[in-house]
């Protein structure tokens, strides 16, 4: 995902976008909210609270299920191959 995608999807500016994944400036507690949702995540996960692998698990499942159909023929085997590596 860009930086442009992900300041259109969480309705932030690209500018605050690009200072926040920088680290020039710190988003504010609604713009982590928003930034969470935008990534299919929560906000403990983006502040760096550990979250139990169960919980972790359940949401990629969760994301790739939800964005399947926005993925390349490309991207799809990659997620295979990663899933059926050990």
């Amino acid at each position: 995902m860009t930086q442009r995608e992900l300041a259109k999807r969480s309705g932030l500016t690209e500018a605050s976008v690009c200072k926040y994944l920088s680290g020039s400036r710190l988003p504010h507690s609604e713009a982590v909210v928003l930034l969470a949702k935008a990534l299919g995540t929560t906000s403990d996960y983006l502040l760096g609270i550990k979250r139990d692998d169960e919980s972790v698990f359940r949401d990629l499942e969760k994301r790739i299920i939800e964005s399947k159909e926005n993925l390349s023929s490309e991207e799809k085997m990659r997620l295979i191959m990663l899933l059926s590596s050990k």
